[in-house]
Protein backbone atom coordinates (compact mmCIF):
# COMPACT_ATOMS: atom_id res chain seq x y z
CA UNK A 1 0.00 0.00 0.00
CA UNK A 2 1.27 3.24 -0.60
CA UNK A 3 0.52 6.48 0.56
CA UNK A 4 1.77 10.35 -0.74
CA UNK A 5 0.29 13.42 1.00
CA UNK A 6 1.05 16.95 0.02
CA UNK A 7 3.37 19.21 2.68
CA UNK A 8 1.14 19.33 5.70
CA UNK A 9 1.96 22.12 6.31
CA UNK A 10 0.45 23.61 3.54
CA UNK A 11 -1.97 26.23 3.92
CA UNK A 12 -4.44 26.69 1.21
CA UNK A 13 -5.98 23.22 -0.03
CA UNK A 14 -5.63 21.56 -3.08
CA UNK A 15 -9.05 22.31 -4.07
CA UNK A 16 -10.29 25.76 -2.25
CA UNK A 17 -13.25 27.62 -3.48
CA UNK A 18 -13.69 31.17 -2.08
CA UNK A 19 -16.89 33.57 -2.38
CA UNK A 20 -14.68 36.66 -2.63
CA UNK A 21 -11.06 37.41 -1.97
CA UNK A 22 -12.44 39.17 1.35
CA UNK A 23 -14.09 36.16 2.61
CA UNK A 24 -10.46 34.42 3.06
CA UNK A 25 -9.44 37.46 4.43
CA UNK A 26 -11.52 37.28 7.45
CA UNK A 27 -12.59 33.99 7.74
CA UNK A 28 -9.29 31.52 6.87
CA UNK A 29 -9.25 28.16 6.84
CA UNK A 30 -7.07 25.79 5.06
CA UNK A 31 -6.97 22.18 5.38
CA UNK A 32 -3.52 19.67 5.76
CA UNK A 33 -2.78 17.70 3.85
CA UNK A 34 -4.23 19.48 0.99
CA UNK A 35 -4.71 16.20 -1.17
CA UNK A 36 -4.11 12.17 -0.48
CA UNK A 37 -2.69 10.33 -2.79
CA UNK A 38 -3.34 6.65 -2.47
CA UNK A 39 -2.42 3.76 -3.76
CA UNK A 40 -4.41 0.45 -1.93
CA UNK A 41 -5.02 -2.86 -4.02
CA UNK A 42 -8.06 -4.28 -4.21
CA UNK A 43 -10.72 -5.06 -0.71
CA UNK A 44 -7.69 -2.52 1.26
CA UNK A 45 -8.97 -0.04 4.16
CA UNK A 46 -7.14 2.69 5.37
CA UNK A 47 -7.49 5.30 7.76
CA UNK A 48 -6.33 8.91 7.72
CA UNK A 49 -6.30 11.79 9.29
CA UNK A 50 -7.03 15.39 7.78
CA UNK A 51 -6.36 18.69 10.26
CA UNK A 52 -8.63 21.91 9.67
CA UNK A 53 -6.98 25.23 10.56
CA UNK A 54 -8.31 28.54 11.16
CA UNK A 55 -5.84 31.46 11.18
CA UNK A 56 -6.98 35.26 12.56
CA UNK A 57 -10.30 34.20 12.92
CA UNK A 58 -13.02 34.01 15.57
CA UNK A 59 -14.35 30.99 16.67
CA UNK A 60 -16.53 29.08 14.30
CA UNK A 61 -18.87 27.00 13.04
CA UNK A 62 -17.48 24.69 10.64
CA UNK A 63 -20.01 22.18 8.34
CA UNK A 64 -18.74 18.95 6.69
CA UNK A 65 -19.93 17.04 4.05
CA UNK A 66 -18.63 14.48 1.26
CA UNK A 67 -18.38 16.08 -2.01
CA UNK A 68 -17.52 14.98 -5.62
CA UNK A 69 -15.97 17.29 -8.34
CA UNK A 70 -14.77 17.98 -12.10
CA UNK A 71 -12.07 20.09 -13.43
CA UNK A 72 -13.35 21.69 -16.81
CA UNK A 73 -10.81 21.82 -20.37
CA UNK A 74 -9.64 25.42 -18.49
CA UNK A 75 -9.25 24.03 -15.52
CA UNK A 76 -12.39 25.48 -13.46
CA UNK A 77 -13.78 23.43 -10.56
CA UNK A 78 -17.22 22.43 -10.63
CA UNK A 79 -18.70 20.85 -7.66
CA UNK A 80 -20.64 18.12 -7.27
CA UNK A 81 -23.30 16.10 -5.04
CA UNK A 82 -21.39 12.77 -3.80
CA UNK A 83 -21.26 9.82 -5.95
CA UNK A 84 -22.82 11.33 -8.84
CA UNK A 85 -19.48 12.06 -10.90
CA UNK A 86 -18.20 9.57 -12.91
CA UNK A 87 -15.31 7.39 -11.15
CA UNK A 88 -16.71 8.48 -7.92
CA UNK A 89 -15.02 7.16 -4.71
CA UNK A 90 -17.45 8.80 -2.39
CA UNK A 91 -19.23 5.60 -1.57
CA UNK A 92 -15.83 4.46 -0.43
CA UNK A 93 -15.13 6.64 2.14
CA UNK A 94 -16.61 7.10 5.80
CA UNK A 95 -16.33 9.68 8.10
CA UNK A 96 -18.32 11.84 10.45
CA UNK A 97 -20.15 15.14 8.95
CA UNK A 98 -21.12 16.30 12.12
CA UNK A 99 -20.62 20.28 12.50
CA UNK A 100 -18.08 21.26 14.93
CA UNK A 101 -16.82 24.26 15.91
CA UNK A 102 -13.21 25.53 15.30
CA UNK A 103 -11.86 27.33 17.45
CA UNK A 104 -9.49 31.32 16.92
CA UNK A 105 -6.18 30.16 14.86
CA UNK A 106 -6.95 26.32 16.45
CA UNK A 107 -6.91 23.53 14.53
CA UNK A 108 -9.19 19.92 14.30
CA UNK A 109 -8.27 16.79 12.92
CA UNK A 110 -10.98 14.73 11.17
CA UNK A 111 -10.66 11.08 10.68
CA UNK A 112 -11.84 9.23 7.65
CA UNK A 113 -11.59 5.37 6.06
CA UNK A 114 -11.55 4.44 2.76
CA UNK A 115 -11.91 1.10 1.89
CA UNK A 116 -11.58 -0.35 -2.07
CA UNK A 117 -13.80 -2.64 -3.23
CA UNK A 118 -13.10 -6.32 -3.49
CA UNK A 119 -13.77 -6.38 -7.60
CA UNK A 120 -14.45 -4.68 -10.34
CA UNK A 121 -12.61 -1.49 -10.20
CA UNK A 122 -9.16 -0.39 -12.04
CA UNK A 123 -7.60 2.96 -12.28
CA UNK A 124 -8.04 5.89 -10.19
CA UNK A 125 -10.92 7.26 -8.74
CA UNK A 126 -12.03 10.52 -6.57
CA UNK A 127 -13.59 12.25 -4.21
CA UNK A 128 -13.39 15.17 -1.54
CA UNK A 129 -14.02 16.38 2.24
CA UNK A 130 -15.66 19.71 2.12
CA UNK A 131 -15.55 22.08 5.49
CA UNK A 132 -17.66 25.07 4.75
CA UNK A 133 -18.04 28.07 7.09
CA UNK A 134 -21.33 28.86 8.76
CA UNK A 135 -22.29 32.44 6.86
CA UNK A 136 -20.33 35.72 7.95
CA UNK A 137 -20.85 39.21 6.97
CA UNK A 138 -17.76 40.64 5.58
CA UNK A 139 -17.79 44.52 4.55
CA UNK A 140 -17.01 45.66 0.44
CA UNK A 141 -17.16 49.02 -0.85
CA UNK A 142 -19.60 50.29 1.93
CA UNK A 143 -21.80 47.08 1.45
CA UNK A 144 -22.49 44.22 3.42
CA UNK A 145 -22.37 40.79 2.14
CA UNK A 146 -23.09 37.14 4.15
CA UNK A 147 -19.92 35.06 2.74
CA UNK A 148 -18.84 31.35 3.32
CA UNK A 149 -15.87 29.59 2.65
CA UNK A 150 -14.88 26.15 1.59
CA UNK A 151 -11.98 23.96 1.70
CA UNK A 152 -12.05 20.96 -0.04
CA UNK A 153 -9.72 17.91 0.90
CA UNK A 154 -9.12 15.87 -2.07
CA UNK A 155 -8.70 12.36 -2.31
CA UNK A 156 -7.40 10.14 -4.99
CA UNK A 157 -7.43 6.31 -4.65
CA UNK A 158 -5.88 4.11 -6.83
CA UNK A 159 -5.95 0.67 -7.29
CA UNK A 160 -2.45 -0.94 -7.51
CA UNK A 161 -1.55 -2.94 -9.97
CA UNK A 162 -3.75 -1.81 -12.75
CA UNK A 163 -2.55 1.23 -13.75
CA UNK A 164 -2.33 2.22 -17.20
CA UNK A 165 -0.97 5.87 -17.70
CA UNK A 166 -1.46 7.46 -21.42
CA UNK A 167 -1.83 10.70 -22.49
CA UNK A 168 -1.83 12.73 -25.89
CA UNK A 169 -1.19 16.11 -27.48
CA UNK A 170 -4.15 16.43 -29.83
CA UNK A 171 -3.79 20.08 -30.64
CA UNK A 172 -1.58 22.99 -31.11
CA UNK A 173 -2.23 26.38 -32.33
CA UNK A 174 -1.96 30.40 -32.54
CA UNK A 175 -5.19 31.87 -31.81
CA UNK A 176 -5.44 35.94 -32.50
CA UNK A 177 -7.80 36.95 -29.90
CA UNK A 178 -9.09 40.74 -30.35
CA UNK A 179 -7.99 42.76 -27.52
CA UNK A 180 -5.66 40.26 -26.15
CA UNK A 181 -3.39 39.75 -28.21
CA UNK A 182 -1.72 35.73 -29.75
CA UNK A 183 -2.12 32.96 -27.60
CA UNK A 184 -0.32 29.22 -28.38
CA UNK A 185 -3.42 26.93 -27.61
CA UNK A 186 -2.26 23.24 -26.76
CA UNK A 187 -4.77 20.02 -26.10
CA UNK A 188 -3.84 16.93 -23.94
CA UNK A 189 -6.44 14.40 -23.51
CA UNK A 190 -6.05 11.56 -21.09
CA UNK A 191 -5.97 8.35 -22.81
CA UNK A 192 -5.16 6.18 -19.79
CA UNK A 193 -7.04 4.97 -16.38
CA UNK A 194 -5.24 7.02 -14.17
CA UNK A 195 -5.22 10.94 -13.40
CA UNK A 196 -2.20 12.94 -14.27
CA UNK A 197 -0.20 15.76 -13.32
CA UNK A 198 0.66 17.33 -16.00
CA UNK A 199 4.06 19.81 -16.02
CA UNK A 200 6.54 21.24 -19.04
CA UNK A 201 7.42 24.21 -20.80
CA UNK A 202 6.75 26.74 -24.17
CA UNK A 203 9.35 26.75 -26.30
CA UNK A 204 10.00 29.40 -29.40
CA UNK A 205 12.57 28.68 -31.56
CA UNK A 206 14.53 30.77 -34.68
CA UNK A 207 15.47 29.70 -38.06
CA UNK A 208 19.16 28.39 -36.63
CA UNK A 209 17.09 26.03 -34.55
CA UNK A 210 17.91 28.46 -31.14
CA UNK A 211 15.40 28.00 -28.13
CA UNK A 212 14.98 31.64 -28.26
CA UNK A 213 12.48 31.93 -25.05
CA UNK A 214 11.31 28.79 -22.99
CA UNK A 215 8.68 29.39 -20.17
CA UNK A 216 6.97 26.46 -17.68
CA UNK A 217 3.49 25.77 -18.24
CA UNK A 218 1.43 26.12 -15.22
CA UNK A 219 0.48 22.46 -13.34
CA UNK A 220 -3.08 20.77 -14.15
CA UNK A 221 -4.37 17.93 -13.23
CA UNK A 222 -6.02 15.88 -15.90
CA UNK A 223 -8.25 13.34 -14.81
CA UNK A 224 -9.84 10.17 -16.66
CA UNK A 225 -11.15 10.60 -19.64
CA UNK A 226 -10.37 14.36 -19.28
CA UNK A 227 -9.27 17.04 -21.73
CA UNK A 228 -6.88 20.02 -20.34
CA UNK A 229 -6.71 22.94 -23.09
CA UNK A 230 -3.40 25.60 -21.94
CA UNK A 231 -4.16 29.31 -23.43
CA UNK A 232 -0.81 30.27 -22.94
CA UNK A 233 -0.11 34.09 -24.13
CA UNK A 234 2.73 35.08 -26.31
CA UNK A 235 5.21 36.90 -24.89
CA UNK A 236 6.12 40.33 -26.23
CA UNK A 237 9.56 41.26 -27.50
CA UNK A 238 9.86 37.52 -29.42
CA UNK A 239 12.80 37.77 -32.49
CA UNK A 240 11.19 38.39 -35.71
CA UNK A 241 13.24 34.96 -37.05
CA UNK A 242 10.94 32.51 -35.07
CA UNK A 243 9.50 30.10 -36.78
CA UNK A 244 8.05 27.34 -34.20
CA UNK A 245 5.77 27.72 -31.18
CA UNK A 246 6.92 24.11 -29.49
CA UNK A 247 5.93 22.69 -26.09
CA UNK A 248 7.09 19.61 -24.01
CA UNK A 249 4.59 18.45 -21.11
CA UNK A 250 6.04 15.48 -18.88
CA UNK A 251 3.15 13.86 -17.19
CA UNK A 252 3.17 12.25 -13.43
CA UNK A 253 1.22 9.14 -12.37
CA UNK A 254 -0.78 8.72 -9.29
CA UNK A 255 1.31 9.80 -6.11
CA UNK A 256 4.66 11.06 -8.55
CA UNK A 257 4.90 7.80 -10.29
CA UNK A 258 5.19 6.89 -13.88
CA UNK A 259 2.60 8.43 -15.95
CA UNK A 260 3.91 7.74 -19.39
CA UNK A 261 6.02 9.65 -22.26
CA UNK A 262 6.99 12.99 -22.62
CA UNK A 263 4.61 14.61 -25.00
CA UNK A 264 5.51 16.87 -27.79
CA UNK A 265 3.56 19.37 -29.97
CA UNK A 266 5.06 21.97 -31.96
CA UNK A 267 3.06 24.47 -34.58
CA UNK A 268 4.46 26.66 -37.25
CA UNK A 269 4.78 30.42 -36.13
CA UNK A 270 3.06 33.13 -38.25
Amino acid sequence: MLRYRANPRAWISGVLWLLGAAAFAQVGIGVAPPRFELVLPPGATTTEVVVVFSRNTPDQRIDVALVDWLNGIDGALRVLPPSTAPYSAAGWLQTSVDPFTLERDGAHAVRFTVTVPEAAVEGSYWTGLAFTTAPRPVEREGLTALMRTRAVAVVYVTIQGTERPAAEITGVAVQQVPGKGRFVVVDVVNRGNVYLRLNGELRFVDAAGEVVWRGPLPERVLLRDGVARYTLPVPEGLPEDVVLAAVEILPKGPAGSYGGPTLYGEVSWP
